[in-house]
């Protein structure tokens, strides 16, 4: 079957055959939503932000490790250093956006006027 014969071709008054949209192959699996793995409903912000830093602050250890076991025994791939790195990056720029708006919130509220 060739491109133009995969569409139903649709008519419009006035404006004669236009091509239908193409319909999406079934995944098996896909069910259109996401899983959860992190259960953080019923707790504080405060419990929220403070279980997201040291989650980051793991992450960011990794490398650190990685890299003295690599120097130490020579055993540990140096690409496994450097995604555990890639990782560790984003979750510090992640860190300080957080922080980053939560102190912009903070500051706007202390200068709203009452």
């Amino acid at each position: 079957m060739d491109f133009a014969g995969q569409f139903q071709a649709q008519t419009m008054p006035g404006y004669g055959k236009i091509p239908g949209l193409p319909t999406m192959p079934s995944q098996p699996g896909l069910e259109g939503h996401v899983v959860k793995t992190d259960q953080v409903g019923g707790k504080s912000f405060g419990e929220t932000i403070g279980m997201l830093v040291n989650r980051a602050n793991e992450t960011m250890a990794v490398p650190e490790n990685l890299s003295i076991q690599a120097v130490q025994t020579g055993n540990v791939d140096i690409h496994e250093v450097m995604i555990a790195l890639g990782k560790s990056e984003v979750a510090f720029k992640l860190i300080t956006s957080i922080s980053q708006k939560v102190i912009g919130a903070f500051d706007k509220l202390t200068s709203l006027q009452v």
